[in-house]
């Protein structure tokens, strides 16, 4: 039988701190059963291993690249020559490393080309246009025979692996090795896989991946087909020594040769089923795989979004100069904000949503990210504005039963602790048992930076700023809601500076079960 609390127990206030989500967006589980450190919403915060962060913004880098999207961006780096090329919706190949679109190369009928480093030079296919090098002063087309007699200008795709250039087309299941080493030209060998691919499927792309072959690390040709298949061979030389080692099954992959990308000895790739570490392909079945996608936290989203939008163009797989952030780009379908970002974080394995960076195209220069975006304009990541505008940011904590899940609770007030250098104007709103966010009415508030200023600040009220320059405050705001468990939602928009979001204390009236 329930019994009344005691007067004394039902009016005494306890208080709860809670960190900030750091672990990232979860579409996966029961918003009832998540982790107090996921978050139902994080759009624009970037989750790091003690709190999460507004995104770095961009700034205008380069203009000219034609007038319409840009579509290819690739760092030539070779040596000391180092340059960043940009290939536009004009076909024409421009350097643009100092801010300045320069033609390199016209007459392209089209400016989605797919490109390896190799021996020196930059290649660049496109599946109509022949395919060319670039040696850093100038672009030469190559000089390609086939042993089956057909035409390299076909060729969309390109991979350099153990000193061989491999060259595919994407509209079937065959590919051209070159007959002998460190060459991108002359004589090329026809190697046709439909005799072991027997799912079908054309190639879709080819990666290098880094495994312990049980005598040491070796590098293994992965070729991807449309079908899901994945072809892993051993050995530099197709005509030699090539021994296949396994055939295994993934999700089908997006049909872009762009949807996969090289992250230490692993690949990721985009697929209809998540994003995925190729080499759990070769430790699990396609069940299992689903288990250890990278994206199995936020699997629900990513396969809501291929089905939308999978067969448009603009998805790309992409990992940052430093490797800190995986970008998944897909089109969104949205004319106002066409691209957006599923980024991964893949040393805490954290999952946020970029919005508003209007990526056609992702590169690197460097050690800086670039993307290139409509009306032949380069963009360059970094600073605390996109361009001008103020980047918004949105954060959603999982709902919090604070350690008693049957008793009522009457919130009377949260605190927030934010970072930031200079004053900070947020949003706020507390949803309780499970009610949408999105329906929240959220309140304004703003609280004063707490740095010290020289001559000014009194000693035991201000702090100093750490070596960014940024300073922890923490006021709190009281609100009025009722029920069993709690989650905080904050927006903030800012083009000054940088706020991260680090923790929250709740205070709370606990009650009775009802």
């Amino acid at each position: 039988m329930l019994q009344p609390l005691r007067s004394a127990n039902r009016l005494k206030v306890k208080s709860s701190s809670v960190p900030a989500p750091f672990g990232g967006l979860n579409s996966r589980d029961s918003i009832d059963l998540m982790k107090p450190t996921d978050a139902i919403v994080m759009n624009n915060f970037f989750p790091t291993v003690e709190k999460i962060t507004l995104r770095e913004g961009y700034t205008s880098f380069c203009t000219g690249i034609g007038s319409g999207d840009v579509e290819t961006l690739v760092e030539h780096n070779a040596g000391s020559n180092r340059q960043l090329l940009a290939v536009g919706a004009d076909g024409v190949l421009y350097q643009i490393d100092t801010g300045s679109a320069v033609s390199k190369k016209t007459g392209l009928s089209n400016g989605r080309f797919q490109t390896t480093a190799f021996n020196g030079r930059t290649l660049f296919v496109n599946g109509t246009d022949t395919p060319f090098s670039w040696d850093g002063s100038s672009a030469a087309n190559l000089s390609i025979t086939l042993s089956d007699s057909s035409s390299a200008d076909s060729f969309k795709g390109v991979h350099a692996h153990k000193n061989r250039v491999y060259y595919f087309r994407g509209t079937d299941q065959k590919f051209y090795y070159s007959a002998t080493v460190d060459t991108f030209q002359g004589n090329f060998t026809l190697f046709d896989l439909s005799v072991v691919a027997d799912k079908g499927g054309n190639i879709v792309s080819m990666g290098t991946i880094t495994i312990d072959g049980g005598e040491g690390v070796d590098d293994l040709l992965a070729i991807i087909l449309q079908s899901g298949q994945v072809l892993i061979y051993s050995g530099s030389n197709p005509s030699s020594g090539f021994s296949l080692i396994g055939t295994f099954r993934i999700a089908e992959p997006i049909n872009e040769p762009r949807c996969i990308a090289k992250f230490g000895g692993d690949i990721a790739v985009s697929t209809k089923e998540g994003y995925i570490a190729l080499s759990q392909v070769i430790k699990n079945d396609i069940i299992g795989q689903r288990a250890a996608a990278l994206s199995e936290k936020i699997r629900g989203t990513v396969i809501a979004q291929v089905a939308l939008t999978g067969t448009t163009t603009g998805w790309q797989t992409f990992v940052s100069p430093d490797g800190t952030k995986i970008f998944f780009n897909y089109p969104t379908g949205d004319g106002t904000d066409p691209y957006n970002q599923h980024v991964f974080n893949p040393i805490i394995n954290a999952w946020c949503n970029f919005e508003a960076i209007p990526a056609r195209v992702w590169g690197q220069y460097n050690g800086d990210t670039y993307f290139g975006g409509a009306s032949g304009v380069v963009f360059k990541v970094g600073g605390t504005a996109d361009v001008s505008s103020a980047i918004t940011g949105d954060v959603a904590t999982a709902f919090n039963y604070f350690g008693d899940r049957a008793s009522i609770k009457r919130f009377t007030s949260v605190a927030p602790m934010l970072e930031a250098s200079t004053t900070v104007s947020f949003d706020f709103g507390i949803a309780v048992d499970q009610e949408p966010v999105a329906a929240l009415n959220l309140s304004t508030t703003s609280f004063a930076s707490e740095l010290a200023t020289w001559d000014v600040a009194t000693w035991d009220d201000f702090y100093w700023a750490d070596t960014a320059g940024a300073g922890i405050t923490q006021r709190r705001k009281s609100t009025s809601k009722l029920g069993r468990s709690a989650a905080l939602r904050i927006k903030v928009a800012s083009s000054t500076q940088s706020v991260s979001f680090i923790a929250a204390n709740f205070t709370f009236t606990p009650g009775g079960p009802f």
